[in-house]
């Protein structure tokens, strides 16, 4: 039982607080919300408007099409179409309506509602900055057996039952003007209606974990001594929200810091994949037997595969008295004092975490739910439907226009092209991240090797040494794509620093820690040399 301890530690920060504290407690839960709603509006944006483009662009049809209805590949083709949309768990609830008007079968969606919102174009190239690709190969692996695997038995068991054709497919518009009026309008009132109770439900979640699980709680246990590990992670992580990006840099720091891998499959699935909004839309559409079935699918499989990955997989070995603030974001804050208790303190908080990213994904999110709101009051005034009904006046061979041009393959070829092209140097960006946040994660790595070589731990050492080579590899072309050029000083005090590890690594690898321990003096100068030259 000792496993368990960590969850009901009486001397762990904030939990004699939990009840007395009720500022903090408070404060803490609104933070938390906050947080997460600005974390979540840039992917739920990207959700709403993938929600429109299927239902105005893509149509019913063709959307059934893709996803193989009445073919056993149904689950796996949605495990292909989700790993291609930059959403989270909260932008893939207005994807998977769309999915089901077009009548896809349900565990068909549910296998891409869990693998879309960890495994798409964002996370992964962010992952590979964060992530030993091998790693990233597990993570992928782990995920495709976890969606598909449910979404094939929900087809069996489930789908067959419960699971309403609809009485007509909608038919997408030929008029290109009458397509981004249905997109702009199924965008836009993707945000109210049930939907917003979900949403609601999956911050509010957030919300009580962020005031009642104590601070400090996960700092340390989640090793992969604990046997427990991936149990524990798994049960906090049912109502954790965890963006695509932000699930990455986590699962990064588990990895880099030798804890259980199997409680980091546990947050990837659990907390990025799934959320208490996705568990309300199967309850309301399919009951609570049904939502028993999926809990249970979900759950007995990531703690599976997660044990399997502690028992299997090599990497570093954390000890239970090691400790680590990956996951301080999921717990209370340690105190909130009075004076600090009010929104314009809420409101100098989430500045410290806004991006440029979240400051236009925020505004965005308020344009549209804004505009969803007018047109449910509208009512029947600004519905869409009629423009989803097969039009027979039309001819079958569309004429071309100014808004409606008619593209040739080559014209659409290069269209594609353009598109990868765009997509690749949104990537560069990710994978090469500002100088700035590349020397913050360097002078947390520096902290660990200079602990290692202090202990004479040569393993953690070099291990830890090749994540700092590799954050420094990164500085010259992080500048290059940013600035257009890099200045020899900056290139040579790399080489310095690189040389440097080098020889330490050296020292170590032949147990000569004593003239180990005096380099680590040179390394510290001609790393904050070059940190100067990158500033």
């Amino acid at each position: 039982m000792n496993e368990f301890l960590l969850l009901g530690d009486a001397g762990s920060p904030g939990y004699e607080g939990i009840f007395t504290d009720l500022n903090t407690t408070f404060w803490s839960a609104v933070l938390r919300i906050m947080q997460a709603l600005l974390a979540a509006a840039p992917f739920l944006v990207a959700g709403v408007f993938a929600a429109g483009i299927l239902r105005g662009m893509v149509g019913a049809e063709r959307t059934r099409r893709i996803l193989g209805v009445g073919h056993w590949s149904g689950p796996l083709r949605a495990w292909g179409l989700g790993i291609m949309l930059p959403i989270c768990s909260l932008g893939a609830l207005p994807v998977a309506r769309e999915l089901r008007r077009a009548g896809v079968p349900s565990g068909t969606v549910i296998s891409f509602v869990l693998v879309a919102p960890v495994l798409n174009p964002v996370s992964i190239i962010y992952g590979l900055s964060h992530i030993p690709p091998i790693m990233l190969v597990y993570f992928a692996a782990g995920t495709f057996l976890v969606s598909v695997g449910i979404g094939v038995i929900w087809n069996r068991v489930v789908a067959g039952r419960h699971d309403t054709s609809p009485e007509r497919l909608e038919i997408a518009p030929r008029d290109s003007r009458h397509r981004l009026a249905v997109v702009g309008y199924t965008s836009a009132t993707a945000l109210v209606g049930p939907a917003l109770v979900d949403y609601g439900l999956a911050l509010l979640a957030v919300g009580f974990l962020g005031a009642f699980l104590p601070h400090g709680v996960l700092q340390t246990g989640l090793t992969r001594d604990n046997a427990l590990a991936p149990v524990i992670m798994g049960l906090v992580a049912i109502p954790v929200y965890v963006t695509p990006t932000e699930v990455m840099m986590h699962f990064g720091n588990i990895v880099r810091d030798g804890y259980s891998l199997g409680a980091a499959f546990a947050l990837i699935v659990l907390g990025a994949g799934a959320n208490v909004g996705v568990a309300n839309w199967l309850r309301r559409d399919y009951g609570v037997k049904s939502l028993t079935l999926f809990v249970a699918l979900l759950i007995g499989s990531t703690l599976a595969i997660g044990v399997t990955a502690d028992r299997t997989i090599i990497h570093g070995a954390a000890k239970e008295t090691d400790h680590t603030h990956a996951f301080d974001p999921f717990t209370r804050l340690s105190t909130v004092f009075n004076g600090n208790g009010s929104l314009h303190w809420i409101r100098r908080e989430l500045q410290k975490s806004m991006r440029p990213d979240r400051v236009w994904g925020l505004g965005l999110l308020c344009l549209v739910a804004m505009a969803g709101i007018g047109l449910r009051l509208a009512g029947n005034r600004c519905r869409i439907d009629h423009l989803l009904e097969p039009d027979e006046s039309e001819t079958r061979l569309s004429t071309s226009s100014r808004w409606n041009p008619t593209l040739s393959p080559i014209q659409l070829c290069m269209a594609g092209i353009l598109g990868v092209l765009a997509a690749a140097v949104a990537g560069l960006y990710v994978y090469y991240p500002p100088t700035h946040d590349l020397i913050q994660d360097m002078n947390n790595i520096r902290v660990s090797v200079y602990d290692a070589v202090r202990e004479e731990d040569a393993t953690e050492t070099t291990r830890r040494l090749a994540q700092w080579r590799a954050h420094l590899r990164k500085l010259s072309t992080s500048v290059q794509i940013r600035l257009g050029r890099v200045d020899t000083p900056q290139r040579e005090s790399v080489d310095e620093v690189l040389y440097s590890l080098k020889t330490l690594e050296d020292y170590v690898l032949s147990g000569r820690f004593r003239e180990a321990k005096a380099l680590t003096r040179y390394v510290e100068k001609v790393y904050r040399l070059c940190c100067d030259a990158f500033h």
